[in-house]
């Protein structure tokens, strides 16, 4: 009868000694978590210098990531180290109209896309009088650029930091392809005419535009910038006219 009861209860007993011994269910798996990214990345098409550029800055959780990989219109954009990617080279082809730029990282599983226009190419077609004599207002006039949405337009000598004149900038509305320069800005801080090349930048930009490498002059502040939200950050975007020229001589060449 003893030895029957202590069979009995052996037989009871296994179901708890098999749940005592599975710890499966104690296993708490845990998930990746998803890296958060952020650009801020400016692409410019500089017929001024003949030149393509693309600078981005990419940091993953707030730290610069230089294990990304960046494309525009396909074409891959060569990481500097420190989270800078950067291109400045006219065969670095970026194409008027629609690009589609991505931002991948293999490590992360992570890959997103966003379509930026640029604006197509432009030229000044008018400066008169291009040749200024007597320090007077000049009117300057472009062609357009179909994609923009506003224009950077900017008169400044090249060596505007010591010369004593003011660079002239301005933000403009895409309908506007007309301006007037007035006689100030040939002018230094005395009042006094200051003789000298004066270069007339336009750029088309199509939602935002920021500084960039190369850029011969300070940008006017107020710039609109396009905001996007994965990754977040800012993207500046924009189209660079060829280089034209207000010629201030105290004598007009014959």
């Amino acid at each position: 009868m003893a030895t029957r009861i202590r069979m009995i209860l052996a037989v009871l007993a296994l179901p708890f000694l098999a749940f005592s011994c599975d710890t499966r269910s104690s296993v708490v798996t845990r998930s990746r978590e998803t890296a958060s990214f952020s650009v801020d990345m400016t692409v410019v098409k500089d017929y001024s210098a003949g030149t393509n550029i693309v600078e981005v800055n990419l940091d993953r959780d707030g730290i610069p990531f230089s294990g990304a990989t960046i494309t525009v219109g396909g074409r891959t954009v060569p990481s500097m180290g420190g989270g800078l990617y950067f291109a400045d080279s006219p065969i670095f082809q970026i194409s008027s109209g629609l690009n589609q730029v991505t931002f991948a990282s293999p490590d992360d599983s992570y890959s997103k896309s966003i379509t930026i226009e640029m604006p197509d190419s432009f030229a000044v077609t008018t400066v008169s009088p291009r040749y200024n004599s007597n320090a007077d207002d000049v009117t300057v006039r472009w062609s357009g650029s179909d994609g923009a949405t506003g224009y950077v337009f900017a008169v400044a000598t090249e060596d505007h930091y010591t010369d004593g004149t003011f660079p002239l900038k301005k933000i403009l509305q895409a309908s506007n392809t007309t301006f007037v320069v007035p006689d100030t800005t040939f002018e230094d801080f005395a009042g006094d005419p200051v003789y000298a090349v004066y270069y007339i930048y336009v750029i088309a930009f199509n939602e935002g535009f920021g500084p960039y490498s190369g850029i011969r002059f300070a940008l006017p502040e107020g710039l609109p910038r396009r905001a996007i939200s994965d990754p977040s950050g800012f993207l500046q975007y924009g189209t660079t006219a060829p280089l034209d020229s207000i010629i201030v001589r105290q004598f007009a060449p014959h």
